[in-house]
């Protein structure tokens, strides 16, 4: 019996030790497969987890953003190591003392210095734009209390030059221009600093290790030269103070690869000050404000009716000095009486024209979605324009008289830019750009190449096209863009200023279109003139001349030969 029970014990203790394993064996299994999950399955999760609360309890190292240059590598735009002298208010132990201890050493207003420690943030900035080089003069004031925090400035070395271009900085992005659009690409990656901290929570000096590197913004290398954007803004600005319009606008594109080579609005603003920048009227009228092109819009028209050999070589058109169309009086400057069709562009017709755009009709409207009327070229800009252009279901019985001579109809000027570098370059259409490249730590990541958008129209109707804008020019149409020994080539134009859908009374919109040359083309050059307060004035008068000096340091610039006298083969022009 009692070796029973004792048998009985034995059996029923061994039955408790093998429940007691098998549980511990369990508990180890789920243990083992939790520490796989978590190296396996969550570790970039609780990597990242710990980075951010080092971030939370780090400090940020400021990427330095990246520079700006034109063409050639001039700096536009750069980011120089600065240093501020900070107070952090929870960390003085006696205020007044620390407030005479500042004033001793610093320009200071006591007043104002009390306002920011009493109703400012927690750290004080006391003061700033310190060179390294002045760190040394302020190093006695360093204590717990007050220190030294570096940070980088956005310099813009040649002030208001190309300041629409470039646009400005705010406290950590690109606000306006190219410094908005590729903010992306020239704010860099910011870096993380941890440090270690004492008992009361305060940073051990000297403890501070690095947790993530910074990555610098990347570079940009600009279209523009900036010598020749300081002289197509010296002579917008002379434009400006002479005739007080309320804007001028200048453009330089590069007709066989669409490069901008200067593009400029006055008046402009100083991009290192954030109070000028204020006055800035954004987005940049150049290629962001929509205007009627007036009578520089004709020799889109004229290569459309050519393109369809809707004009005879011997026709013959005349103007009466007006026209009506569904009740509506149209006229012209003059009674021009008896024209060839080169002579209703050098006369500047709209009668005539008017003529033209009939025979036309629906197809003027997808001629001039062609050389991109009415639609973004989807620019290296921010807010592009991109002009007006009714449908054919949309028009009047005015709508087409109207379009006919670039009424009725808007356009930026870097798109009529775009329309004439098209007609320049034997129909072909290039995207305008303003990028040449861009390189990340000297690697070049992006290099820009001429991008054609589509053929609008054959090289014979284009040359022939060109050969009037020069006979324009230098038939006697446009005297004051005549440059002796060059074949310029260019359409004036002049239109009503709209504000809110309605003409603004007493206030024209002045265009000059030109090309250098016509014969050999290059370059093409805007000028608008926006605002002109009064009836009496023509493009000729103003815009032209304006053209005129700016083509002239063009070709001194580039130093671009004379063309051979010039005649025009107008016979072979029109087989």
């Amino acid at each position: 019996m009692i070796q029973e029970t004792i048998s009985y014990k034995k059996k029923n203790l061994n039955n408790k030790i093998l429940k007691i394993f098998i549980l511990f064996f369990i508990c180890f299994i789920i243990i083992f497969l939790k520490l796989v999950y978590v190296d396996l399955m969550k570790s970039s999760e609780l990597k990242s987890m710990a980075e951010t609360q080092w971030f939370e309890n780090g400090k940020v190292i400021k990427a330095k953003r990246g520079t700006i240059y034109d063409i050639n590598g001039n700096i536009l735009a750069i980011s120089i190591l600065r240093y501020k002298l900070i107070l952090n208010k929870n960390l003085v132990k006696d205020f007044d003392e620390t407030i005479e201890k500042i004033l001793k050493k610093l320009n200071i207003n006591k007043d104002e210095l009390i306002k920011k420690i009493n109703y400012g943030p927690s750290q004080v900035v006391l003061l700033e734009d310190i060179k390294e080089s002045e760190i040394e003069n302020y190093k006695d004031l360093v204590d717990d209390e007050i220190y030294f925090e570096s940070y980088y400035k956005r310099v813009y070395p040649y002030g208001n030059l190309a300041s629409y271009l470039l646009g400005t900085m705010g406290v950590d992005k690109g606000l306006e221009g190219i410094e908005f659009q590729f903010d992306s690409y020239l704010k860099g990656e910011d870096g993380i600093m941890g440090f270690l901290k004492d008992a009361n929570g305060k940073e051990i000096p000297g403890s501070e290790f690095i947790i993530k590197k910074p990555k610098d913004g990347k570079d940009l290398y600009l279209t523009i030269d900036i010598n020749l954007q300081g002289a197509l803004e010296e002579e917008l600005e002379k434009t400006f103070k002479e005739y007080n319009p309320r804007i001028v606008i200048g453009i330089i594109e590069n007709v066989k690869t669409g490069e901008i080579v200067s593009i400029g609005t006055i008046p402009n603003f100083d991009p290192n000050s954030l109070k000028e920048f204020s006055k800035a009227t954004y987005p940049d009228p150049s290629y962001g404000f929509n205007y009627e092109p007036g009578s520089s819009f004709k020799p889109l028209v004229a290569s459309a009716a050519l393109e369809e050999d809707l004009i005879k070589e011997d026709e013959k058109f005349y103007c009466k000095g007006y026209t009506v169309v569904d009740n509506k009086t149209f006229k012209c400057f003059s009674k021009h009486g008896e024209q060839t069709f080169k002579d209703l562009l050098k006369n500047s017709c709209n009668i005539c024209y008017i003529e033209v755009g009939k025979r036309l009709g629906e197809k003027l409207y997808y001629y001039l979605k062609l050389f991109g009327v009415g639609e973004e070229i989807e620019l290296d800009f921010p807010y592009e324009g991109k002009g007006d252009i009714l449908e054919p279901d949309d028009w009047s019985a005015t709508t087409l008289p109207t379009m006919s001579f670039g009424v009725g109809i808007t356009v930026t000027p870097l798109q009529q830019t775009s329309f004439y570098q098209t007609i320049a370059n034997g129909g072909n259409r290039l995207k305008p750009q303003i990028i040449k490249k861009i390189t990340d730590n000297g690697k070049v990541i992006y290099e820009s190449k001429p991008i054609l958008i589509k053929k609008v129209i054959s090289k014979q109707t284009a040359d022939k096209v060109l050969s009037f804008l020069d006979y324009v020019v230098n038939g006697g149409g446009v005297k004051s863009a005549i440059i002796s020994g060059y074949s310029i080539g260019g359409k004036t134009g002049t239109a009503g200023v709209i504000e809110n859908g309605k003409y603004k009374e007493g206030l024209s919109v002045l265009w000059f279109v030109g090309i250098v040359t016509a014969k050999n083309p290059e370059y093409v050059i805007t000028v608008v003139v926006d605002g002109i307060e009064s009836q009496d004035v023509f493009a000729a008068g103003i815009a032209a001349p304006t053209f005129r000096r700016i083509a002239q340091f063009l070709i001194n610039y580039y130093g671009i030969e004379k063309d051979e006298k010039i005649k025009w083969n107008f016979e072979k022009l029109w087989l």
